[in-house]
């Protein structure tokens, strides 16, 4: 058996409890939702919470113990959004973030007309995800920040110019003990209401400027090397964006590396420095990550979602997504479907 939890539904019976009830003084921030687990054979229990302030930090806290495999049905997200995610028990299998890692990420593009995404876990794990949300745009751009240079290139990039097609940022960081204290106090925040409030807001911020200044500091090391000179890094993300715009039919790497006006070289190195992984390893985890968000959103079969995503051959897709999810697309659908019913 499949349990399947949606917080989209979860979401979606706050918002209609906000808009028919008076706001109360002792739940400060009534925007956010909680999704509790529920397991007739009651061997599983978890819970995804969300807390939304009034400075525009989303707070996410994901708690699982599994028995049995769990599909989580997400809510869509609004964008811009930068999230800062980290693992702290558990692997999260489906972005490859291993437990006691993290990542920094940028959603500037993502594909609006999917009404959700979600996320697949494996039975016999215990999960505990700490995410933060926030709007970069809104946040960083207020009248009381002064200049953007504390920020990694490509975010200085975004709030500084129109063109944010090329924009979207991904980095990968090792938790630190510094973090993984302050993700302990976020977890087991002693506080209630206003205070626990305030209490929380300190601990994101903390998390945040711990994530950002080896992320911008690391690119200024980056620029300082031997390989990767003036607006290489620019460049480089340039090219991510070209893979994810053609990811059905992408240019070869010499052809990519031209259009950057980079050597393949510098274009292959450069690359894993800043992405930690291969050019076209990038691009196959992107397209599984497309296809399982396609697969969920149940608007075409799994041979158009292979085509979708540049697989002529079904088959051939079809071995893809189990090497990144250990399951085949359609006993994915199938698992989701009877979850999701159930």
């Amino acid at each position: 058996m499949t349990l399947f939890l949606s917080a989209r539904e979860a979401y979606h019976q706050q918002q209609n409890t906000t808009l028919t009830s008076e706001p109360t003084k002792t739940n400060s921030y009534n925007t956010g939702y909680l999704a509790v687990l529920d397991d007739p054979k009651q061997q599983s229990q978890g819970y995804y919470h969300v807390m939304a302030f009034p400075t525009g930090i989303n707070l996410l806290l994901k708690q699982y113990d599994l028995a049995e495999d769990l599909i989580v049905e997400t809510e869509a997200y609004n964008l811009p959004l930068m999230e800062f995610s980290f693992a702290v028990i558990g692997d999260n299998e489906s972005e490859m973030i291993p437990g006691g890692k993290n990542f920094t990420a940028t959603y500037f593009d993502l594909d609006k007309e999917i009404p959700g995404s979600g996320s697949y876990w494996r039975a016999g794990q215990r999960i505990l995800e700490v995410e933060i949300g926030i709007n970069p745009q809104e946040f960083f751009c207020r009248d009381e920040v002064s200049g953007l240079d504390f920020l990694p290139k490509s975010l200085q990039l975004y709030l500084e110019t129109d063109n944010i097609s090329f924009l979207n940022y991904f980095r990968i960081g090792q938790t630190t003990p510094e973090m993984q204290i302050i993700l302990h106090q976020i977890v087991n925040c002693p506080f209630q209401g206003l205070i626990k409030e305030i209490y929380l807001q300190a601990k994101c911020l903390e998390l945040m400027a711990l994530k950002l200044e080896p992320d911008t500091s690391g690119e200024r090391e980056l620029m300082r090397s031997r390989i990767l000179r003036g607006d290489d890094i620019d460049r480089i993300y340039h090219a991510r964006a070209i893979l994810i715009s053609d990811f059905d039919n992408p240019p070869s790497l010499l052809e990519l590396a031209r259009k950057v006006s980079l050597n393949d070289y510098k274009l292959k190195i450069g690359f894993r420095q800043v992405f930690n992984t291969t050019v076209f390893g990038y691009l196959w985890a992107y397209r599984m990550e497309k296809a399982r968000t396609l697969i969920m959103s149940q608007q075409m079969t799994i041979k158009q979602v292979a085509k979708i995503v540049g697989y002529d051959c079904p088959s051939r897709f079809a071995v893809a997504f189990k090497k990144r999810f250990d399951i085949q697309p359609s006993q994915y659908l199938d698992r989701f479907i009877v979850a999701k019913n159930t």
